[in-house]
């Protein structure tokens, strides 16, 4: 008989949170990685395209992974919609620097121009942040309902 090789919970959950630690830093990495090259270095999109297609590829497959396992990707918070607004207000902010950053040189003579330019980047985003969150979260919310129905069904049928 095979001697087999079992582990302790506390170890296996120990390595599960060293990965998933790793996992967090790697994705910040990318995240930070993109702008340094963008603006510090002032280098071209082919150079870092490659991170924007592994950070948004990661982004896709967390998110739609948890909603096919029915976690819960708002956390337990009491206030889902908050969250969602916030995040988007967040993802806002970002796109209209990152926009600002790159247009003003276009826009440095018409003030005007660049501040609407701005205020126009803020208000899509947004707009289109809170929608994609609030479709995410009712396709989660939707799992979920799912997942709880066939555990209530198969305590009814023990």
């Amino acid at each position: 008989m095979r001697k087999l090789n079992l582990q302790d919970e506390r170890v296996t959950l120990q390595r599960r949170r060293i990965n998933s630690e790793a996992f967090v830093i790697l994705l910040f990495a990318l995240f930070v990685s993109i702008p340094v090259q963008a603006f510090l270095f002032d280098a071209p999109f082919e150079q870092y395209a490659f991170e924007c297609i592994c950070l948004f590829v990661i982004s896709i497959y967390v998110v739609s992974r948890n909603i096919m396992l029915g976690q819960d990707i708002f956390g337990e918070e009491k206030h889902p919609k908050l969250i969602s607004i916030l995040t988007s207000i967040g993802a806002g902010i970002g796109a209209a620097v990152i926009n600002g950053v790159f247009s003003y040189s276009v826009y440095q003579e018409d003030i005007g121009s660049f501040i609407a330019s701005l205020a126009t980047t803020f208000i899509i985003v947004v707009i289109d942040a809170f929608i994609g969150m609030s479709f995410i979260g009712s396709l989660n919310k939707k799992k979920q309902t799912k997942i709880q129905k066939q555990l209530e069904e198969n305590e009814q049928h023990d």
